[in-house]
This record gives structure tokens, sequence and C-alpha cells, in this order.
């Protein structure tokens, strides 16, 4: 009885001790391999503000001309402010309250420079707002901010009823292109008569209901904008194909949809409809009927030496497009996960991109256009979950999260 005693006393510490040994290797930990995260800064102010819990997390920043890195926030978690931020990789300076200078707004969804160094944006609010027909939304607004003047001017609701997901400012031609979200339709905004054209549906979205979180598919993220005025994106491309007779069953149905993502789209200066380029981008083939798969372009950013570099969506692919040729190279991809959500250019001249899934660790990576080889160099935190990155004036790179409570990465790959 006592040897039972004993052999039962060792097993239970056994047990303990490889639970504490599987928990210590279980917990994933945050590292970076190459270069530094030398600090982080809080966005949130806490409970006597201006930005408090649940209204920091961060949608997109910018560097302007006057050397500092300008944020947008959307709310989190039931909160309903959001708000623009200023960030010298030091330091973080609240800007402007959007919610108090528009109604309803939860979310600046993008930040664009246009002419004299003026920051534009547009906003939108919950998903779950715009999926309910008993909430009332007025419509997202384009508005502009003087960081010299600190004046903010709006210019209006776009689309009753809809957000705005991504804008684009051509400050040669004083236009404003932007895609309206959930429906999907793109429009330009003329900033010298102050009309807004509908150019109509380019992406017909499908409603995804995904871990109890609603959400929109297939709407165009990023819009790239070259030299000559010239607009592309990319979208699907719907078809009805009917069944064959021997497919088709009493009281079913008689045609099924075929979709086809990642295709990029062309809107000359003065057009009055996109047009199909020939390219698509970097796809996982045979994945398009799934509806929680999503092919498009996550970000894109001018490559220094012409074209632009994008990320895709679900697949993580880096690829280079070429407008005046519509080619399509594609770079590949550094680890598994998917969606390459932002881009950017580093003081070393290499290009660093954020990658990772919505609600889950982000990972840097690095793409050296001198040797062509793409490194993923890690986390900079084991709970960091981050939407963007960007260069401040010093060639750092700043990795911002989208929490309740969000804190920016300050990266320095040279350190």
């Amino acid at each position: 009885m006592k040897n039972n005693k004993i052999l039962l006393t060792g097993y239970i510490i056994f047990l303990l001790v490889s639970g504490n040994v599987v928990s210590s290797f279980g917990q994933r930990e945050g590292a970076i391999t190459k270069g530094t995260v030398t600090k982080h800064i809080l966005i949130s102010n806490g409970p006597q503000g201006p930005v408090l819990g649940g209204e920091s997390a961060v949608t997109d920043m910018i560097l302007m001309n006057d050397g500092w890195v300008y944020g947008s926030t959307k709310a989190t978690w039931g909160a309903q402010n959001c708000h623009l931020f200023r960030t010298d990789g030091e330091k973080v300076e609240h800007v402007l309250n959007v919610t108090s200078k528009f109604r309803g707004q939860t979310s600046v969804n993008d930040l664009c420079v246009g002419r004299g160094n003026v920051l534009f944006g547009c906003t939108s609010t919950y998903n779950d707002v715009l999926d309910d027909s008993t909430k009332s939304y007025e419509g997202g607004h384009l508005f502009s901010f003087d960081p010299v003047t600190k004046k903010s001017e709006d210019f209006g609701i776009i689309a009753a009823g809809q957000g705005i997901n991504c804008i684009v400012v051509d400050s040669v031609r004083e236009k404003i292109y932007g895609v309206t979200y959930p429906s999907g339709h793109l429009f330009s905004y003329d900033m010298n008569t102050r009309t807004t054209k509908d150019i109509g549906e380019v992406m017909k979205p499908w409603r995804v209901k995904d871990l109890g979180r609603v959400s929109w598919r297939g709407i165009p993220k990023i819009l790239m904008l070259d030299d000559a005025g010239t607009l592309y994106f990319s979208a699907y491309y719907h078809k009805e194909v009917g069944m064959t007779k021997q497919e088709l069953m009493k009281g079913g149905i008689s045609s099924y949809s075929v979709h086809s993502g990642g295709l990029i789209y062309r809107l000359n200066y003065g057009d009055e409809k996109p047009v199909f380029t020939g390219a698509k981008i970097p796809t996982q083939q045979g994945m398009d009927s799934d509806p929680l798969y999503e092919n498009g372009i996550a970000s894109a950013i001018r490559a220094r030496d012409g074209g632009f570099w994008c990320g895709t969506i679900n697949d993580g692919f880096l690829f280079k497009f070429h407008p005046s040729t519509s080619t399509v190279i594609n770079k590949g991809k550094a680890f598994q996960y998917w969606n390459l959500k932002s881009l950017a250019y580093g003081g070393d001249g290499k290009l660093y991109l954020l990658g990772g899934r919505d609600e889950d660790n982000s990972w840097i990576l690095c793409y050296d256009p001198v040797t062509g080889s793409i490194d993923c160099l890690g986390w900079p935190d084991n709970t960091a979950q981050c939407s963007i990155i960007c260069a401040d004036r010093k060639g750092r790179i700043l990795i911002a999260e989208n929490l309740r409570h969000s804190f920016i990465w300050i990266y320095e790959p040279e350190k």
C-alpha cells in the first residue's frame, strides 16, 4: 500500500513537471532576429483621454513633410470615437477627434497626402451597424486636415448608408477616388467643383459571418494611381453558368456562380468605366469558391525602380506590378501565414512587410531588392496584433497595433 502511495505521488509530480515543461514550450515568444525593437509607445491615454481605451486601434500611418508620422484609429469593443494622432517615434500626440467633427463615424479607414502637404481621410462605422437595417448610419465622409493650420474640412457624405473603404488622391488633376463599403462602388470626387461621380459597382461583395463577426469580402482594399492619372485596383469577375440537363434536379437551381478573383482593373483618366488589364495577382488556384478565401491586393507602395510593390490578402504573396505593360512578377512568400497588409521602405533601402492574420500575431518580413531574398524577421511581441507599418524620417519602421490599447513598436533595421 505504501509503495502504491509512493508511485501515485511520483506520478502526480511527473504530471505537474510535464505540464510546466509543455506550458513553457507551448507559449510562443516574440523575437526579432535582425535589427532591434528599441521601444514601444502607447497611443491611448487612459481614462483621462483624449484617446480612451477602445479608441486606439490604428488603421493607417503616413509620413508627412513636417517630419511627423500621422496616423488614424478606429473604435473597437463598443467605443464610439476615432482619432488622428501624430508621432515622431519618441512620443504620440493627439491631433483630432474625428467623431466630434463627423457624427456617427467610428473609423478612419484610409489616409492620403494631397497638394500642399494636406492630409485626406475617409470614414466608416462598425460592420454590425452596416449590417443592421434598424440602425441609422448617414454614410462615410471625405475630409481633409491641414497640419499647419490644424483645420479640418468636410467634403460631405459620399453615399448614404455606406462607409468608404479606401481612397487615393490625384493632386495634379484635383480628384479623389474611393470605394464604398459594403456596396463596392467606385467613385470620384472633383475638388474643384465639389461634385461626386458614382462610376458604378466594381465588385459585388459577399457577406461572411466568421467567428461571430460580420464582414463583406472582395471589396478593393487599396487603390493605385500612376503619374498619368490612371487608376488600378483588384476585384472579382462573376459569371453565371447554366447547368447541363444531367445536373438539373427537380425544384433545384438551374445555374451556379463562377468566381475569379485577383483580377487587376484599370480606369484611364477621363474614361467612364474600368477595364480588365489582363493581369492577375499570384494566386493559390482552386480556392475562389471558398467564401472565407479572399483573393485580392491587401497593400501597395510605389517601387523606387518603377511600378508598384503589392502584397496579397489570403496567400501573402509579394509581387511587382508594372502598369505600363500590365506585367505581374511574383516574388513568392516567406512564411505560411497570409495577408501582407502593409509595406514600407526602410532607411537601409530594403522593403519591409507586415504579415499575419487579423486576429493573430503579426510578423515582420524583409525583401532585399539587391539580392531578391525575402526573410522572415520575427514578431515584435507574442501578443502584438498589428495592422500597419510606416517608415519615419530616420528610416525606422513604425509597427502599429489594432487592439483596445494599442502600441507603436519602433524597429531599427541597422541596430
